[in-house]
């Protein structure tokens, strides 16, 4: 039979987890993804976000100014970054790194977002 204790230490444990995941990560759903090159010839990803998605990202970006953060598509790292400021606008741009974005192409990333609903954004030392 679990004791007291252990009954107080899980009930504690369930209500902390929704507070910790919501104050953790936010996911972002894209009103339109594309891909092109930048002027440098560069490969990006132009993400343009839905009207809640704005405000979510703006809420949880201008509580980590100065800290790290990684934006993940279908669990693949796209960025990670140290905030300078809070991301306020209505779109971004997802430059590839020096491997593209982890082995996929720029077009596949903006398919991907558009098919399967999003991105996530979280702090770097929650990310999966």
């Amino acid at each position: 039979m679990p004791s007291l204790r252990h009954i107080i230490l899980a009930a504690a444990a369930a209500l902390a987890m929704p507070l910790a995941a919501h104050a953790e990560s936010v996911t972002l759903h894209a009103e339109r993804a594309t891909a092109s090159a930048d002027n440098t010839g560069a490969r990006v990803v132009d993400v343009e976000l839905k009207p809640d998605s704005r405000k979510a990202l703006a809420d949880f970006t201008r509580e980590r100014v100065g800290k790290r953060i990684q934006l993940r598509s279908n669990g693949i790292l796209l960025s990670s970054a140290t905030l300078m400021s809070p991301l306020e606008g209505d779109s971004f741009r997802i430059t590839a790194g020096e491997h593209g974005f982890a082995g996929k192409s720029a077009e596949e990333i903006a398919q991907g977002i558009m098919k399967d609903g999003g991105l996530t954004v979280d702090d770097e030392n929650t990310a999966k």
